[in-house]
Order: C-alpha cells, then structure tokens, then sequence
C-alpha cells in the first residue's frame, strides 16, 4: 500500500489547495488528465508503435524493449507500521542504478538524461511515481502494488514509458518541464538492490 500514499498525498493536497483556490484559479486534475489523454495516445502511437497502454487507471503506456536477467532481483513484501500505528504489508524499496532519458511530449526536447557508465542511483521511493510504477510487479501473493509488469523490472531491463503529468510533476514548473507536461522515459536498469 505504499504506493498508494504519493496518491493520497496529492487527493489530500488538491482538496486542501481547492478550499485556499479563488474560483478561476480551480485547477481540475481529472479534466487535466482528459486533456492529456489523447495527446498521449498519439505520441505513443506514432514514436513507439509497440507500446501498449496499462490496463489500469493509470494512462501510461509502455513498451519493454528488453526484460533484463530474470530473478536478478526480488521484490519482497515486509511488515510495516501504517501512519495510524497499524502493522500493513508493502513492498520492500529498491535501490536502483539506471541511465535514462527524459524527453517532453510536446517537442520531443530532452529535458533531462544520464547515459554515463555508473548511471544514476537513487531509492525507488525518492523518485516521481511513474517511475515507481514502472519498476515494481503488479503483485505479489495476495498484496497488489499496481505495477505495469508481473514481476517488476529485473536488471538488463529497458522500459519505455509515456506518463500523464499526474505521476509526473502535475500542474508545477520543474526546471525544463513546464506545469501540465505528459513525459517520455526510456529507462536501463543497470543495477537494482
């Protein structure tokens, strides 16, 4: 359920800043994403004819280019405390080492990359949530983490991901990406821990 608290975090946020808003200034992430949608779509279609779109209530298409060295890690679930004290189930977070890529979908512009031999390393948690939704399995046993594959990205992988700006960085500037802007990743786990 770990995944899930970046989410409640946001529906807790756009309450609280939708209470604070002037009326003109309601920012709607749900006509947001509406908006996004077929942009989205279209992208994909047209830069990566073998992307498939999730079949959740994400909006990210994918494309595994190469699923990497099965069994080279495994997602394991631990006993947690929840916020309220209560002990949960959630997914052990990995360190992932990785080159990527990251274009806007707008212009194609590459806003941000690392193709260096010792990549980028960071906790899975520290990172936006398309990202963490790329990396980990849909499931294990009975506990759901909505992942995109079943079994997580492996090391060796390469995944291609179009998300809205939802699991990005929203209706906020963030350096070279504009508010609102749907991203394109392309993603090599060189090493994952």
């Amino acid at each position: 359920m770990n995944f899930l608290r970046p989410v409640y975090f946001l529906i807790i946020s756009t309450f609280f800043f939708l209470s604070c808003a002037k009326e003109q200034e309601i920012f709607d992430p749900i006509a947001q994403f509406e908006t996004e949608k077929p942009l989205i779509k279209s992208y994909a279609n047209t830069n990566y004819p073998n992307m498939v779109y999730s079949s959740d209530t994400t909006g990210i298409w994918y494309e595994i280019v190469n699923p990497g060295t099965a069994g080279s890690y495994e997602y394991k679930v631990v006993d947690t405390l929840n916020y309220y004290g209560q002990q949960v189930k959630a997914l052990r977070i990995p360190t992932i080492t990785v080159k990527y890529t990251g274009k806007l979908i707008s212009d194609n512009t590459v806003f941000d990359s690392n193709q260096s031999t010792t990549g980028f390393t960071s906790k899975l948690n520290g990172l936006i949530s398309a990202w963490q939704i790329a990396f980990v399995p849909q499931s294990i046993g009975s506990s759901s983490f909505g992942g995109l594959t079943s079994k997580g990205l492996q090391k060796g992988s390469i995944i291609r991901i179009v998300t809205p700006s939802y699991y990005a960085y929203g209706n906020s500037n963030n350096g070279k990406i504009p508010a609102n802007s749907p991203l394109f990743f392309e993603i090599e786990v060189l090493d994952i821990k």
